[in-house]
């Protein structure tokens, strides 16, 4: 085994329960959960497409189709639910609806905020979704809040985090460098300018 293989497996070992619950993700496995929502484009009416949020009691209500409980169904009933609705009204054959997980991104991300982002999107899709970390932030360090659990992110040394699927409602956290990290380039021509010095000195 490579060196390069071994640290990757050392990554994953952190996420093994996570991947193994989340495993084979699809679209269709995904169910709406409160502050989730679902995306609509019916070409050529503006006026029923958009981006309509499911609400505290795991209701969506959109237009033309109102009120619909999605709450613990699998996006694939969910879906042929409301296609079913939409074509006995429609006679639109380019109908998308796409499902979307709500996200929480913090830290030291370019733009923290809420996001809504597709089911099958990973850790690095909700911090891309932020725009990325700051200069002073660090994807090798990531701390996601899930309900009561607290999942800290570290990779090895000169690596990125491997990524890991996310789950609705996840508050993840980018953290900042280390200080040294963060201050290496003054430390270094410091310690250069130092050593000139004693050896100017030593010299006279």
């Amino acid at each position: 085994m490579t060196r390069l293989s071994r640290s990757l497996s050392c990554l994953m070992v952190a996420f093994v329960s996570i991947a193994a619950s989340n495993s084979g993700l699809q679209a269709q496995d995904f169910a709406l959960r409160p502050a989730d929502a679902v995306r609509v484009y019916v070409p050529r009416d503006t006026g029923l497409s958009g981006t309509f949020t499911v609400d505290l009691q795991s209701v969506l209500t959109l237009p033309l189709v109102g009120r619909v409980e999605v709450g613990g169904k699998p996006w694939s009933q969910v879906n042929l639910q409301l296609m079913t609705a939409y074509r006995r009204e429609l006679r639109e054959p380019g109908i998308t609806l796409t499902p979307m997980r709500r996200v929480i991104v913090l830290g030291a991300v370019n733009k923290p905020g809420s996001y809504l982002i597709e089911p099958t999107a990973m850790l690095s899709g909700a911090i891309a979704a932020a725009e990325g970390a700051l200069a002073d932030g660090t994807v090798r360090r990531v701390r996601v809040t899930r309900g009561s659990s607290i999942i800290q992110a570290d990779a090895s040394r000169g690596f990125e985090i491997a990524d890991m699927p996310i789950e609705s409602g996840d508050q993840i956290f980018v953290l900042q460098r280390s200080w040294f990290a963060r201050n290496s380039n003054f430390l270094i021509t410091a310690l250069l300018s130092l050593t000139g010095i004693v050896v100017t000195l030593a010299l006279r």
